[in-house]
């Protein structure tokens, strides 16, 4: 039977406010009001968000200067005495002020302004938080700090001004040396937030004073690594000596925020690893000392037809994935043509041993 608008539009309703709860359960219970399912694919979730707040820590006064639907907001108002909610859109303003009444939050005070106009009005705050729109005005993703919205770098001296502290939040595919360039001394620190496997936020720490250096913070919200950029390019790599180390050894791959923040070399330092190759971010672990996953090596083949053949028959279900080999992970499925399985996993990689690099399959079980 086909639907009504009516019923169309409150499935959508429902959706929506289903995926709000999904990333933010603190709200179940609440009478919430979610004016688009736009909204809810923007919202953070309240694990990032109480991140945030925990960075920001217990003040008198914050400023969400783009609130959307106010689950950052939300955690501030656990730890500051006074929050300030803006968001350019008037009925998600509303939409918001009417979720927090529901929720019992009365420490918050809405406005609907461009953010650099709320600027002008703000009060002096402890911090002041902002996450730009990544989109330009054809709706097409942006990537540079420059071309969100509202331009950051344009109002950073206004923003300083306001409040001692700013926390900024941008795309996870922005890069990093490039931010790093373009806030110099007054980036203090540069957090990379992964969640269940996958980068879900770059957030920048500015300051009034000047910094020596930045700071950088790789986390999944229960284990961080913490390295200034100078500690990455000194640190001391190990790598095999011999393919034989790798049999029945303990396979690790870093959680994705420690390869976006860039510490390639820093692991092998930190916890006692040996990397597999230059450009092979894989490394061999004594024991699971780091954060991210673990794959107990089963077989190793060698790269090429018969290696294939004797690894995809051996192996039919498994996960694939190429690492500095010059075939792509579909490439590489493609040609073992495996069955995808959680539990097996078949590595495409190229080894820096002392006679050169050698191109091998792994074939490894996931060691939960």
């Amino acid at each position: 039977m086909k639907k009504s608008f009516a019923q169309i539009v409150e499935a959508e309703r429902k959706e929506a406010i289903e995926r709000v709860l999904s990333k933010v359960p603190e709200w179940t219970g609440a009478e919430l009001t979610v004016p688009s399912k736009l909204t809810s694919e923007q919202c953070s979730s309240s694990a990032t968000a109480l991140y945030k707040a925990r960075l920001i820590g217990d003040c008198k006064a914050v400023a969400d200067l783009t609130g959307g639907l106010g689950v950052d907001s939300w955690a501030f108002a656990q730890r500051a005495e006074k929050v300030y909610h803006n968001e350019l859109n008037p009925e998600l303003s509303e939409a918001v002020r009417s979720n927090f009444a529901a929720l019992g939050l009365g420490n918050v005070e809405f406005s609907a302004e461009d953010a650099a106009q709320r600027l002008e009005s703000l009060p002096e705050v402890d911090a002041i938080y902002l996450d730009p729109s990544r989109r330009d005005g054809a709706g097409k993703k942006v990537f540079l700090v420059e071309d969100c919205r509202p331009d950051v770098l344009a109002l950073l001296p206004k923003l300083l001004e306001k409040a001692p502290l700013l926390l900024v939040k941008l795309s996870p595919m922005a890069d990093i040396t490039m931010l790093r360039e373009r806030f110099g001394p007054k980036l203090r620190e540069l957090h990379v937030v992964s969640l269940k496997g996958e980068v879900k936020e770059l957030l920048l720490i500015l300051t009034r004073e000047d910094n020596n250096e930045t700071r950088i913070i790789a986390t999944d919200l229960q284990s961080k690594l913490v390295f200034y950029p100078e500690e990455e390019s000194q640190a001391l790599v190990s790598y095999l000596k011999d393919v034989s180390e790798l049999e029945g050894g303990l396979l690790y791959e870093p959680d994705p925020s420690i390869t976006k923040a860039g510490a390639f070399r820093l692991p092998c330092e930190r916890w006692g690893l040996k990397k597999l190759g230059r450009f092979t971010h894989l490394y061999l672990a004594p024991e699971k000392r780091a954060f991210g996953k673990y794959f107990t090596v089963l077989d190793i083949f060698d790269w090429g037809r018969e290696g294939f053949k004797a690894c995809a028959s051996k192996y039919p279900e498994a996960e694939v994935s190429a690492r500095n080999v010059p075939i792509s992970s579909d490439e590489l499925r493609s040609r073992l043509k495996v069955r995808s399985a959680a539990d097996f996993h078949i590595f495409g990689v190229t080894l820096d041993l002392p006679e050169g690099p050698v191109r091998k399959l792994i074939a490894s079980k996931r060691d939960f």
